[in-house]
């Protein structure tokens, strides 16, 4: 379990440095990024550490509900503020990586929930 720790950690660390690339690149808004890397990487992360070493379900469903919360708003955010477009033409790669970082972190999530549930039912 701690390789899910490891890739989780890596992926809200990896995120801020891409998200200020496609800042610099005029990918993405400042806000935009600082939101995406603030509260959607690093509240779940502090959510999952604390449900890895405690080994409690709750706070993995809470970064669940954070990580699918902003699965959901991030496509409606970015088509509302640039239109269809220019989200389709100039800003697709950004959704794309910040949809792949939080598929990658919802399934981690779900893994280790999954070992959580298994570990209490042995015991």
């Amino acid at each position: 379990m701690n390789k899910n720790v490891l890739i989780f950690a890596i992926l809200v660390i990896i995120a801020p440095i891409i998200f200020l690339i496609y800042y610099h690149s005029n990918l993405v808004c400042l806000p935009g990024a600082s939101v995406q890397s603030f509260i959607f990487g690093l509240i779940p992360f502090t959510f999952f550490t604390i449900a890895y070493y405690k080994n409690a379900k709750v706070y993995l469903y809470i970064a669940l509900s954070l990580l699918f919360v902003e699965g959901v708003t991030t496509p409606i955010i970015m088509l509302k503020r640039l239109g269809w477009e220019k989200f389709y033409n100039d800003r697709l790669l950004a959704f794309l990586t910040f949809e792949f970082f939080i598929i990658t972190q919802i399934v981690i999530t779900l893994i280790v929930l999954e070992k959580i549930i298994i570990s209490r039912s042995n015991n």
